[in-house]
């Protein structure tokens, strides 16, 4: 996608997350307030004039774009996957040359024809010489590991001979890590249990895909953590068990010793990530939970449930009343968002228990929430084998059960 287009969504998906509407209406103590709230996040300060300028509160050249600094700061502060949405659109905004107007037409058209055929040559030489990989000669493959949970992960990688710089993405949200031309060996730190993809990039398109596997030996963990990008600095595991009233809960108190600020935005998760050779297509998901009370302020928090094979995965986002634009489900092949779907049945009262099941009938699925059908669909590329699931609240909240069967009512993972 060009990059103005991908600018254009990346604006729309601020609005959302920032929560004051269409940017046409902000005011100027908005903009400052934005700017408050990408540096919170990112850590990047993008003045609130810059800001005016990209959501077009400053008159700027036609063609104006931000810095890349800029840029990558609004993708990381929405969550926009630059990577899902390359390719999507190949036809630039602005024209790449100006003609003159020939008096003879035919003679134009011919030596347009030219230069198409001539950019198409040069692009293909270069994108197949210089920038993709030879499988042969080229690659990514995790070669050893220590630990458990956290646990380090041993690479090895064969580096193409690009001009760009290129990176390895590690699938955990961590930042990217910068790869030498000579490189060969490159580890990681996980200390989240799940299955990540791993890839060779250059911050455009991933080159090179792998994945790697993180288990929690068949125990369920108990997480918390302010950002995923702030692990391991606030970030808090322990194996998860049951209080005496049946009942699983991380206390405020709990999270507040182990550096997570309980003022700032947080989140608590409960998982078992454990390999099942068992087809991920076919069972029954149930969960019954409630979410803790904030007591001041406005905001747009819920949970989210997540089911993991080894190929594919199942994600669905449950949200407070006039929230459901923030929601995106991930349906193996299938990304469905707030943006462009109506998903008011994703609406909760987290304050009352709630039981979610999720049945999966050979790729076939139906959603149920307190006992009413709210959403069926379908998918075509299996999930692969059973790898784990997990239940994850935007701050905190209770479990009574969370659990996956097979249809048959074999337990395969409950808590």
């Amino acid at each position: 996608m060009d990059k103005r287009l991908q600018l254009k969504d990346i604006i729309k998906q601020c609005e959302q997350k920032f929560g004051r509407g269409n940017s046409e209406n902000w005011k100027h103590n908005d903009y400052l307030d934005f700017s408050r709230s990408i540096f919170e996040e990112t850590k990047i300060n993008i003045s609130h004039n810059t800001l005016k300028r990209i959501f077009g509160k400053i008159a700027t050249d036609k063609y104006y774009l931000p810095q890349q600094a800029t840029f990558d700061a609004l993708t990381e502060y929405c969550g926009f996957d630059v990577t899902e949405h390359s390719g999507e659109n190949l036809t630039p905004e602005k024209p790449l040359f100006d003609y003159v107007k020939s008096k003879s037409k035919s003679k134009y058209r011919i030596g347009l024809i030219a230069i198409i055929i001539l950019a198409l040559a040069t692009f293909s030489y270069l994108f197949f010489s210089d920038s993709s990989f030879n499988e042969a000669n080229n690659g990514l493959k995790l070669t050893s590991s220590e630990g458990t949970l956290p646990k380090t992960c041993f690479f090895t990688v064969n580096v193409p001979n690009v001009s760009d710089s290129i990176f390895v993405d590690f699938g955990d949200k961590s930042d990217l890590v910068y790869l030498q031309p000579s490189q060969k060996t490159v580890s990681h730190t996980y200390f989240l249990p799940g299955m990540f993809d791993v890839a060779i990039t250059d911050r455009i398109k991933k080159i090179v895909k792998s994945k790697v596997f993180i288990s929690t030996n068949k125990k369920w963990y108990a997480l918390g953590f302010q950002r995923q990008r702030f692990i391991p600095k606030n970030y808090y595991a322990y194996p998860a068990k049951k209080s005496s009233d049946s009942l699983f809960y991380i206390t405020n108190s709990q999270l507040l010793k182990n550096g997570i600020d309980t003022i700032q935005p947080f989140f608590t998760r409960l998982c078992n990530y454990s390999a099942i050779k068992y087809k991920a297509d076919s069972f029954i998901f149930e969960t019954t939970f409630k979410k803790d009370y904030k007591k001041e302020g406005i905001s747009c928090n819920g949970l989210v449930f997540k089911i993991s094979g080894t190929d594919k995965s199942l994600r669905f986002n449950f949200v407070d009343p006039g929230c459901s634009s923030r929601i995106t489900n991930i349906i193996s092949e299938k990304t469905i968002n707030g943006l462009s779907h109506n998903l008011s049945p994703f609406v909760m009262d987290f304050q009352k228990w709630n039981t979610i099941k999720l049945i999966n009938n050979d790729k076939k699925l139906s959603l149920f929430a307190n006992g009413a059908l709210i959403y069926k669909t379908t998918y075509k590329v299996s999930l692969g084998e059973l790898r784990g699931l997990f239940a994850e609240f935007e701050r905190n909240g209770y479990f009574k059960k969370c659990s996956l069967k097979s249809l048959t009512g074999e337990e395969l993972y409950v808590f």
